[in-house]
């Protein structure tokens, strides 16, 4: 396991603070219409997220290939401190998508489309939501806050402990 610096973690954490991080809220449609495609807000509730890096664009063809996303435009100061992060601390995983997550509880779920590990580590004034891994024969809790942790999600069970107080940005970067 790798440690952020304070004054990475610092720095990461005040531009985290300073913008608007959408909010996903499950909207149903009825028993006869899908549900919204928000498939992260029904599983865990209305909270806020977004992705940055290179991802499919919704409502185009795959064809195109993976395009840098919106939020990573609109919030080119998160994205660079979060590129230079990745070089400083783990060069070796080749990432394309960040999912950033703020004060999200989740329940127990696998990743269906990872493609290998993913890194994850969180920054914050917060206290709790650790990270719990469940392996073959047991489960392993993580404290994320400022500490790197890699790990399959589409192998292995995994869910996060409830957030007893304070402000949790995590950072999922995507194989």
């Amino acid at each position: 396991m790798n440690i952020i610096s304070n004054e990475d973690a610092t720095e990461l954490y005040n531009i985290c603070k300073n913008i608007t991080i959408p909010l996903m809220k499950f909207k149903d449609y009825g028993p006869n219409k899908q549900a919204s495609r928000m498939g992260r807000a029904q599983q865990f509730g209305n909270h806020r997220s977004a992705l940055l890096g290179y991802v499919y664009k919704r409502n185009e063809p795959r064809s195109k290939g993976k395009q840098l996303s919106a939020f990573s435009i609109k919030q080119p100061q998160l994205y660079d401190c979060l590129i230079r992060i990745s070089e400083k601390y783990f060069p070796e995983h080749k990432w394309t998508s960040i999912q950033l997550n703020h004060n999200v509880t989740c329940t127990p779920h696998f990743d269906k489309h990872n493609n290998g590990p993913s890194i994850i580590f969180s920054v914050g004034d917060y206290i709790g939501s650790n990270l719990c891994v469940e392996n073959t024969k047991h489960i392993i809790e993580y404290n994320i806050h400022n500490t790197i942790v890699s790990f399959d999600g589409s192998q292995h069970k995994h869910w996060n402990t409830p957030l007893l107080s304070g402000n949790k940005y995590s950072f999922v970067f995507y194989a």
